[in-house]
């Protein structure tokens, strides 16, 4: 995966307009709330629904103050780009409001320009639109846009997008940008980002890849869905069609997310989308999202990813399924900006993914950079079928990492584990490993054992403190999955009941309890919430029950 485009020297140039021009335009300032209606009068006073005004281009002449709201109104298209400068910002604690009265939302047109722009101005939240473009094939510009161009590295506090859909443009549904700094507390809320030609949405710095400053601090999306956004088949520089990017952020979340049917039509040849994912980031969790049906013309296609300089993040109780590429991914490119460490992937269900490169793997962990240190992978269910050669897929060239409590279950002639250029730096720890009654032919470097019995005594793997570990075995699950790929269908997390394991399966108490035994750092609870044994052993895979 290559980094995130930093390249905004295309989008739609924002007005600079003057103090001095804000403080002439008559009756241009507006305090509290003004009213913007379809059938208003831009010469009215904009103070209340009987004056209100008629148009975008009026709202951007208005010198507004913190606290202010502009609101549209609802089941009404207003046509123009809005645009918010340092002259528009509000606080943290009085944001200036940007959003819809009456019942339902107003639709801003950009047209082919951007919807919604912000330029150096923090304190602004925008909630309750339908931000709409003319199409990917006519519009030039994004969804919404927030940029800190500032030079002297100031964080802007506070960006808040909630309740808003955005479609229908030719860059990204939502951009959150800025260089040297970005903006401080984000938070994405209930928004809907789809039909947009490069991608959903990025909340990414525009410093060179391998800078290891943050842009972005706090940072938190949920609630987000991203789908049916395509890529460019005409953009080489760097992926596109991703479903939701944090790049360069510091503290972040992504909670209770969707992305599907993203990355069809990416044009890089070498990096492609992810459906969720984050790169040169610090301490960003991604969690109880589904990300599936994501698609690429070349590489990545998948469903998550850690990617690379990420330090200390975390992918956990999340569901991929049906993807072009990896289910769950940690990955480092050449050119990362910081040394990978301390990444976890935990409690997670990767299944069917791996549709288009055999490559790949449900889950793959791989170092193209200076290394990935401190990695742990456990207790994750990881169900494949025979269009890939592997279940799980893990290159060791710089890589330290342990995994356990995993079940790794390849069918059709899928292995369950492949480990290129094997070190023992690599731990294999009580995990589960079936291959559909064959043989289980686990692929060690050069080498392939057929039984547990043989690896365990050539490579000491699935062996801890002199003692043997792991299962050769049908792990007994409810469902390992329709292996039909339904690219549109939304399974939900709550609603999932697949990969449980079955009465009698070794799955339910199979595990290692990996707190008593190495510490509280590892999680308390699995796939659903269950809160695991403080004593007894854990499950294999996701689930307790």
């Amino acid at each position: 995966m290559r980094p995130i485009s930093r390249d905004l020297r295309c989008r739609l140039e924002i007005t600079h307009l003057s103090a001095l021009f804000f403080g002439l335009v008559i009756g241009s300032s507006c305090r509290a709330d003004c009213f913007v209606r379809a059938d208003g009068n831009d010469s009215a006073a904009g103070t209340s629904r009987k004056t209100a005004w008629r148009s975008i281009e009026r709202v951007n002449r208005a010198a507004l103050h913190p606290g202010d709201r502009v609101l549209f109104q609802a089941g009404q298209t207003f046509t123009g780009n809005l645009q918010l400068t340092a002259m528009h910002g509000g606080t943290v604690k009085n944001p200036v409001i940007i959003g819809s009265f009456g019942h339902g939302r107003a639709t801003l047109f950009a047209g082919t320009g951007t919807g919604v722009s912000v330029e150096n101005a923090g304190g602004i939240a925008i909630q309750n639109l339908i931000v709409l473009g003319a199409g990917v094939t006519n519009n030039t510009g994004y969804g919404i846009l927030c940029d800190n161009r500032l030079t002297n590295a100031t964080m802007l506090d506070y960006l808040s997008i909630e309740n808003v859909a955005v479609s229908g443009f030719g860059r990204h549904g939502i951009m959150v940008s800025g260089a040297p700094a970005g903006f401080r507390q984000v938070r994405v809320s209930r928004c809907v980002m789809h039909d947009n030609l490069r991608g959903g949405m990025e909340i990414a710095g525009r410093l060179p890849w391998n800078i290891p400053q943050h842009v972005h601090a706090n940072v938190r999306v949920t609630h987000c869905r991203a789908y049916d956004n395509p890529g460019d088949p005409n953009y080489h520089r760097s992926h596109s069609g991703s479903g939701i990017v944090l790049y360069q952020v510091d503290g972040g979340l992504i909670d209770r997310c969707q992305a599907w049917n993203n990355g069809a039509a990416n044009g890089s040849g070498t990096g492609g989308p992810v459906g969720l994912w984050t790169c040169a980031s610090r301490h960003v969790t991604i969690q109880h999202c589904e990300s599936f049906g994501n698609r690429t013309t070349g590489a990545d296609g998948g469903g998550f990813d850690i990617d690379g300089g990420c330090q200390d993040c975390v992918l956990q109780y999340n569901y991929s399924h049906d993807n072009d590429g990896p289910g769950l991914m940690v990955y480092t490119y050449p050119y990362e900006s910081r040394l990978d460490s301390g990444n976890v992937v935990r409690f997670n269900i990767s299944a069917n993914d791996s549709r288009k490169s055999r490559r790949y793997a449900g889950l793959w962990v791989r170092n193209d950079g200076n290394g990935m240190t401190g990695v742990e992978v456990y207790n994750n269910t990881v169900v494949v079928g025979p269009w890939t050669d592997q279940a799980a897929a893990v290159c060791g060239d710089g890589v330290e990492a342990r995994f356990r409590n995993n079940i790794f279950l390849g069918a059709g002639g899928a292995v369950p584990l492949r480990v290129e250029n094997p070190h023992n730096k690599l731990r294999f720890e009580n995990n589960l490993y079936w291959r559909g009654g064959s043989p289980v032919h686990v692929v060690w470097g050069q080498e392939t054992f057929a039984t547990l019995e043989d690896w365990r005594r050539a490579t000491g793997a699935e062996v801890l403190e002199g003692h043997p570990l792991g299962f050769a075995e049908d792990p007994g699950l409810v469902s390992i999955h329709d292996a039909v790929v339904h690219p549109k269908q939304l399974v939900g997390i709550a609603d999932l009941r697949d990969f449980r394991p079955l009465p009698g399966s070794p799955a339910k108490q199979g595990g290692l309890n990996l707190r008593n035994r190495f510490g509280d750092g590892f999680a308390a609870d699995d796939f659903f919430g269950r809160r695991l044994s403080s004593d007894g052993p854990w499950p294999l895979g996701a689930f307790t029950e």
